[in-house]
């Protein structure tokens, strides 16, 4: 037991480990739909109070969607990670237990921030869970790149520092979310859609 997670000498292997990471990144995913839930309206109100309900449902169709999409570049990051491990040890083992503990919280702080777009509480749980997320990823690439008998190929200096500063746009931007809650709580998501353009600004002048 001492050997927990020490590369090819322990338990758990890189596969196995992304097997699990890929499975709860899929829940996290498809869990997310359970916030759009319509509740149950009499066939004879029906074709009058659904289209106004469906309406009123804005905030939560904008919450899951930004949800999504973020879920989808974090997997896409984690497995731009993972491609240069060879092996795992403590450090990997654990900082993506950490990880998937914030991915399966994703779908609560979507479905409460949703349900509570003008509440500024209700919102803050969501940049807070973005920015745990964020800071799980940063610490990430950091270990990966500073044990280097855990990587192949190996990374270059650039690639490394590069790297470093693509993994603060998320925090950076989910702190910046929660500065504009305190003005406008619902638009404060629309924060997140600097990411795109964030990383793209980070590798075209600072990855250089």
């Amino acid at each position: 037991m001492s050997n927990l997670g020490q590369g090819e000498e322990g338990f758990i292997s890189k596969n196995r480990l992304e097997t699990l990471v890929d499975s709860v990144f899929a829940f996290a995913m498809t869990l997310l739909v359970v916030s759009l839930a319509i509740p149950t309206i009499p066939d004879s109100q029906a074709a009058a109070a659904l289209p106004v309900y469906i309406a009123g449902m804005y905030s939560e169709f904008v919450s899951f969607l930004l949800a999504f999409l973020l879920l989808a570049i974090f997997w896409i990051v984690h497995h731009r990670n993972f491609h240069y491990l060879h092996s795992i040890d403590s450090g990997v083992l654990w900082l993506n237990i950490g990880i998937l503990i914030c991915i399966v919280l994703v779908p609560f702080t979507t479905s409460v921030s949703g349900d509570y777009s003008d509440v500024q509480i209700a919102i803050v749980l969501f940049h807070l869970n973005l920015l745990a997320i964020g800071i799980f990823f940063a610490a990430h690439w950091y270990y990966i790149t500073h044990t280097p008998r855990l990587i192949e190929p190996a990374i270059s200096e650039r690639a490394a520092r590069c790297g470093s500063r693509r993994s603060m746009v998320t925090p950076v931007v989910a702190l910046i979310g929660i500065a504009i809650s305190f003005f406008t709580p619902g638009n404060s998501m629309l924060a997140y859609l600097l990411i795109p353009p964030g990383i793209y600004l980070v590798g075209r002048y600072w990855c250089r």
